[in-house]
């Protein structure tokens, strides 16, 4: 490769070190750790293959017949509102000779392969087999499209590749009790967002679970309302599901009229939860930055090891819809400004990552949620 890395046996010890160190003595991950193909691997099959990751929201597939395709690490998906009402997640590949049967997205009550014109239902029941007769392998009944198991979680729909997997909503129960009043479950999305970052996966996740890097790279947007040194360091959930951390506002963005300041009823939050972003990320890919009555999130998935695609997008609340219907006019120019300085983060940390030269450095008190994220990835990768 022209540049030497350490072994994968040294990374992964590096790796089981976080275990036992407090948040204030760990430095940043080795550079390995972004361009390893053996790591890369093991995360597939470690956490990728085997964690709840979200594929898109509940919207997306308002009415009976509506559908999107999505790739998820190799697997073609057809995310799908059946006629009964039941969002289901079905492989997108014909049951014949592999034809992917739908691209993009739209309605209907069935899928008809553009190949050979075998046709499935919209709970993946295969209908019709043109001039099958005669065939002593087939089974109309067992070519069933194979389904994914999905739920959905506050709006959002999450996928798990493994059948055996535990259930989301156990998981999720504690920050259900840390978000319960910024209104995620009803919230509607403004802004939609899809983009393919050119870095490793672990780049983009650091990037979103911090404050700290507003005093850089969101020096002229972000910055200058939720500043870095306001940054509040959080403990970690006794279930190590998340992390989070808080970020008080700006005092003079504390003005009824700033077009990013909460609007819509605001009776039920907290003063903290009134004058601070809150950010969480939900292991091991998904990341809420909120404020009350608005949530900016995103959905990180590898693509490959030096390449993230990005899903997400801006909710609000229906009652701030109702009542200032150019909202999204309003924030839009801020947050798509903020997204391709998060992208960049990416990509010019990716180009360096080669360099010899590229050492590990002391993380910040407030990159607390960093530390966390790296425990993660021990507990996960190397127990």
């Amino acid at each position: 490769m022209g540049y030497h890395l350490q072994s994968f046996e040294t990374l992964l010890r590096t790796l089981s070190e976080y275990l036992n160190l407090k948040d204030e003595q760990c430095l940043s991950l080795p550079r390995e750790a972004y361009l390893s193909p053996e790591l890369h691997a093991l995360e597939l099959d470690r956490i990728f293959r085997h964690n709840w990751l979200c594929v898109g929201r509940a919207e997306y597939v308002p009415k009976r017949g509506d559908y999107y395709c999505f790739d998820l690490l190799d697997e073609p998906l057809i995310i799908i509102r059946g006629e009964d009402g039941e969002v289901r997640a079905l492989s997108n590949i014909c049951r014949h000779r592999y034809m992917p049967l739908v691209e993009g997205k739209g309605r209907t009550t069935r899928f008809t392969c553009p190949y050979h014109a075998w046709t499935y239902a919209s709970d993946g029941r295969l209908l019709a087999a043109p001039y099958m007769a005669g065939s002593q392998c087939f089974d109309k009944a067992r070519c069933h499209l194979p389904a994914y198991r999905l739920e959905n979680w506050s709006g959002f729909l999450f996928v798990n590749l493994d059948d055996d997997a535990a259930p989301l909503a156990p998981r999720m129960a504690t920050l259900n009790k840390h978000i319960k009043n910024y209104r995620v479950t009803t919230q509607v999305e403004i802004m939609h967002y899809e983009s393919v970052w050119a870095g490793n996966w672990k780049l983009s996740a650091e990037n979103s679970m911090e404050y700290y890097h507003h005093v850089g790279l969101h020096k002229n947007t972000v910055q200058t309302q939720m500043p870095a040194s306001k940054t509040c360091p959080l403990a970690p959930p006794a279930d190590l599901s998340f992390t989070h951390q808080r970020c008080g506002m700006d005092d003079k963005y504390k003005i009824a009229d700033h077009p990013m300041n909460p609007k819509g009823d605001l009776d039920s939050f907290s003063e903290v939860e009134l004058t601070t972003g809150y950010m969480v990320y939900v292991f091991p890919a998904f990341t809420m930055a909120m404020r009350p009555n608005a949530n900016n999130w995103l959905s990180f998935r590898p693509d490959g090891i030096e390449s993230t695609e990005v899903l997400g997008g801006y909710l609000v609340s229906p009652e701030v819809i109702a009542g200032y219907p150019d909202i999204a006019e309003a924030r839009r120019e801020l947050i798509l400004k903020v997204n391709a300085e998060d992208a960049r983060a990416t990509t010019e940390l990716a180009k360096v990552m080669r360099s010899t030269r590229a050492a590990r450095g002391p993380l910040s008190p407030f990159e607390n949620t960093l530390a966390q994220f790296y425990r993660y990835l021990a507990r996960t990768l190397t127990t």
